[in-house]
C-alpha cells in the first residue's frame, strides 16, 4: 500500500478538510449530545446508520483509554513461559506494546501488516496468541494514545464504546465485510465460497442482508462514490449487485454512486447525500457507508483523516434533530490489520458446524473497535458483552423483523445483538470539550510527510492505562467455574455454569505441565452446567496448573498437587444477590483431609483488606464472604492459599453482573480502574 504524500493527500481530501472547517467537531457532537431521544423504546428507533472502517485493532487504538479492558488487563491470558501475553516472544526477546508517537514520527501513516488468513491464524497460534511478532512483524505492538487520536477517545468518552466487539473472521478485509453485509463466508463451499482472504470475494451467489430488506420492503441504501470505493462495499462482491443495472433496486441502492455535490470529494459527496436525505425526510431504515481509501483510516492513512470524515458523517445526520432523535450510528472496523490485541478471541469447539474451513475455525477474530452513537447510549459508557460483525445484523433483525438464516447457530449462541449497548431510557444530555478535525487532519498531513518512520523502542517497559473508569453497560452473563481433585482417577474435574441469560463461552488454558489445550466450551444461560475431566497425573505426576477465562474479566486458576495434603482441600465461589447494592462474592472452604488446615483468602486488587485466615477443622467447612458490590462495584480479585501445602491456591477473578450500586462519592470500579462515583 501506498504512503500518503503530501500531494496525494492535497488533490484527494483537501476539499474535505475545508468543509470540516465550516462545520467543526464541536458543532456535530454538541448537536448529537444535546439532542433528547425520540422515545424510550427500540421501538422508537427509525434509522439504524452502519459505517465501517478499515484495519485497527482494539490495544492499537483503545488499550490505554480508561476503564476498557486494554493494558491494564488483571485477568490478561498467560503464554506457557509463564510471561503476560503483552510480551509477545520476537527474534531477540520479547516485544511489549510501544507507543506510535505522532509528535515525533509519520506514525499517522504507519503502514499496514500481513493481514491474510494464515498469518493471523499463525498469530493466534491455536489460542495460546503467543505468535504475533513472528506472524506480522514487531510493528504489530505498535498502539496510540488519546494525544495520538484525541477525536477517537472523545468519541468514545461522549457515547458508548464497545470492548468486546471481535471481527468474525481471523483475515482480511473482504471477507469480514461479507459477514457484515450477508453473516457468513460460505464455510461449506455452497455458493462459490469459502471466502477467507482478500482477492477471493468477486462472483459470490448468497443472499445478502440487503436483499432480504428489499424483499421485506424495509427501505435501505449504501452511501458510496463507486469508482472511489476502496472495494469495500461488500454487496459489490456478489453477482447478483456486480450485475445489476440501472432501475434494479440492487443496483439503485447498493452499488450507484450519490450525486456529485459540487464539494469536489468523496467524503463531501457522500455526507451531501446524508443531509439532503435527512433533511428531505428519506433516510432509509437502513444505511451503509462506505468511504474513500483516505478517510478509512486504513493505516496507510492519517487517522485524522477517518475522524473528519464521522465528524461530517455526524453532522449531516444531526442537520435535523427531529431525525437524529431516532436515530444510531454504528461505527465498526472490518478487522484489526496485523495489529496486536491481547484478548485473544474465542473460538468454537471441535466439530461446530458452519465454522471451520480446512480444519481451522473461522473466527471469532482479533478485537477490533465498535462506538455505538445515538440518543439511546450517551455518557461514556462501556459495554463489554461478546460481538462481531454479525451482531450489527442481529441488531437489525430486532429493530426490523428481518431475519438472516446465514447466520450460524454458533455465532447467535455466543455473540449478542447489541441491544445490551444502549440505554432506552436514558435522556442523559451532555457536552464534552472536544477537538477540531479540520486541525487534527492537517497536521496529521504535516506528520506524515515531514517526520521520520517509527521504529520499536531499544528500552521497553510496559505501557500505563490512563487511570479513571467509565460505567458499564449491564451484562447478561453469570459465570462461575469450580474445581474437584478426583484423587482415586487421577484427574482435576473442572464444573463451568452460568445462571445468567445469554450463554457463556469458556477457554480452559493449561499453564504448566501440558502443551495441549486449549479447550473451548459454550454453557447455556439459566442455569447451565457444563463438566470436564483433565488427567494430571498422566501429564504433571499428579500437579496441575489449569486457568479458566471467560468474558469480562472472568478467571479462575486453579494450582495444586494430587499427591500432597491439598488435594483434600477446596476452595469453591457463588454469589449472593439478594440484597441490591450488596453483591456478594461467597468462598465455601472445604478441609475432607483428616488434619485442620488454615486457609487464607487474599485480595489481589480493587479492595484494601487486610488478607482474611480460617481454620477449618477435619470434615468442616468455613464460609467467607466479601460484599463487592459495596466495596468495588462488583468486582473482585481474590486467592486462596492454605499453611499445610504450598503448592496450592485457587483465584477468582471477575464481575458479578447483578445490581451493584454506588452512591455519590464511593469508590467505584470499572474493568479494573478506580474513580469516585
Amino acid at each position: 500500500m501506498e504512503k500518503l504524500t503530501r500531494r496525494k493527500f492535497l488533490g484527494v481530501s483537501a476539499a474535505a478538510v475545508g468543509a470540516t472547517a465550516l462545520g467543526s467537531l464541536p458543532a456535530a457532537l454538541r448537536a448529537a449530545m444535546s439532542t433528547p431521544p425520540a422515545g424510550n423504546s427500540i421501538a422508537d428507533v427509525k434509522h439504524v446508520v452502519v459505517l465501517m472502517q478499515e484495519n485497527r485493532s482494539f490495544d492499537h487504538y483503545f488499550g490505554t483509554l480508561q476503564g476498557v479492558r486494554g493494558f491494564g488487563d488483571g485477568a490478561a491470558l498467560l503464554q506457557r513461559s509463564g510471561d503476560s501475553i503483552f510480551a509477545q516472544p520476537g527474534a531477540a526477546g520479547s516485544v511489549l506494546p510501544f507507543h506510535l508517537d505522532t509528535t515525533t514520527t509519520s506514525a499517522q501513516c504507519v503502514g499496514d501488516l500481513a493481514h491474510d488468513w494464515n498469518t493471523t491464524h499463525q498469530a493466534w497460534n491455536g489460542g495460546v496468541g503467543d505468535s504475533w511478532v513472528p506472524a506480522k512483524g514487531e510493528m504489530t505492538m505498535g498502539y496510540y494514545t488519546r494525544a495520538d487520536i484525541p477525536y477517537h477517545f472523545a468519541l468514545a468518552d461522549a457515547f458508548t464504546i464497545c470492548d468486546a466487539y471481535h471481527c468474525s473472521i481471523m483475515s482480511a478485509t473482504g471477507p469480514n465485510r461479507t459477514y457484515l453485509w450477508s453473516g457468513m463466508i460460505d464455510p461449506n463451499g455452497m455458493f462459490e465460497g469459502p471466502i477467507i482472504n482478500g482477492g477471493d470475494e468477486s462472483g459470490l451467489t448468497w443472499t445478502t442482508y440487503a436483499e432480504r430488506l428489499q424483499v421485506a420492503g424495509v427501505s435501505w441504501k449504501v452511501y458510496q462514490v463507486a469508482d472511489d470505493n476502496y472495494g469495500d462495499n461488500g454487496l459489490q462482491y456478489f453477482t447478483q449487485f456486480s450485475s445489476a443495472m440501472p432501475g434494479d433496486p440492487l443496483y439503485d441502492f447498493g452499488v450507484a454512486s450519490v450525486p456529485a455535490s459540487g464539494a469536489d470529494t468523496t467524503v463531501g459527496d457522500i455526507a451531501a447525500a446524508i443531509r439532503s436525505d435527512v433533511l428531505n425526510g428519506t433516510l432509509p431504515k437502513v444505511s451503509w457507508i462506505v468511504g474513500p481509501a483516505v478517510a478509512s483510516e486504513h493505516p496507510s492513512y492519517p487517522s485524522a483523516i477517518g475522524a473528519d470524515f464521522i465528524n461530517q458523517v455526524l453532522e449531516a445526520l444531526t442537520a435535523d434533530p427531529a431525525v437524529w432523535a431516532s436515530t444510531i450510528l454504528l461505527i465498526n472496523y472490518d478487522e484489526n490489520d496485523g495489529f496486536f490485541d491481547h484478548a485473544t478471541p474465542i473460538t468454537p469447539p471441535d466439530g461446530t458446524p458452519d465454522e471451520f474451513v480446512d480444519g481451522l475455525p473461522i473466527g471469532l477474530g482479533p478485537r477490533v473497535p465498535m462506538f455505538v452513537v445515538s440518543p439511546w447510549s450517551r455518557g461514556g459508557f462501556v459495554c463489554s458483552e461478546v460481538f462481531d460483525h454479525t451482531s450489527v445484523i442481529r441488531f437489525l433483525e430486532v429493530l426490523t423483523g428481518v431475519m438472516e438464516p446465514n447466520i450460524s447457530a454458533w455465532r447467535r449462541t455466543v455473540c449478542g445483538d447489541l441491544t445490551s449497548a444502549f440505554d432506552f431510557s436514558s435522556s442523559t444530555i451532555g457536552i464534552p470539550t472536544l477537538p477540531d478535525t479540520a486541525t487534527l487532519a492537517e497536521l496529521a498531513v504535516k506528520e506524515c510527510t515531514t517526520l521520520p518512520a517509527p521504529a520499536v523502542p531499544a528500552d521497553q517497559s510496559m505501557p500505563a492505562q490512563e487511570p479513571g473508569t467509565r460505567p458499564q453497560r449491564p451484562l447478561p452473563y453469570q459465570a462461575n467455574a469450580t474445581s474437584i481433585a478426583d484423587v482415586a482417577n487421577g484427574v482435576l474435574r473442572i464444573d463451568m455454569t452460568n445462571t445468567g441469560t445469554q450463554s457463556v463461552h469458556h477457554s480452559i488454558y493449561a499453564n504448566n505441565y501440558r502443551t495441549d489445550g486449549p479447550w473451548q466450551y459454550d454453557v447455556a444461560p439459566g442455569g447451565g452446567s457444563v463438566e470436564d475431566s483433565f488427567q494430571v497425573q498422566t501429564f504433571g505426576g499428579g500437579k496441575y496448573d489449569l486457568s479458566v477465562y471467560g468474558p469480562n474479566g472472568f478467571l479462575r486458576r486453579m494450582i495444586g498437587d494430587l499427591g500432597a495434603a491439598g488435594a483434600q482441600l477446596e476452595a469453591a465461589s457463588s454469589y449472593d444477590l439478594t440484597t441490591p447494592g450488596h453483591n456478594t462474592l461467597v468462598l465455601t472452604l472445604t478441609n475432607s483431609g483428616s488434619v485442620p488446615a488454615v486457609f487464607t483468602v487474599t485480595p489481589n486488587a480493587y479492595v484494601s483488606d487486610a488478607p482474611r485466615t480460617y481454620t477449618v477443622a477435619a470434615g468442616a467447612t468455613a464460609v467467607d464472604r466479601w460484599d463487592v458490590g459495596q466495596a468495588s462495584n462488583s468486582w473482585y480479585d481474590f486467592t486462596a492459599t492454605v499453611d499445610i501445602d504450598p503448592s496450592f491456591s485457587r483465584r477468582f477473578a471477575g464481575h458479578i453482573e447483578g445490581t451493584g450500586v454506588a452512591a455519590p462519592g464511593d469508590t467505584i470500579f470499572v474493568d479494573g480502574f478506580e474513580a469516585a462515583a
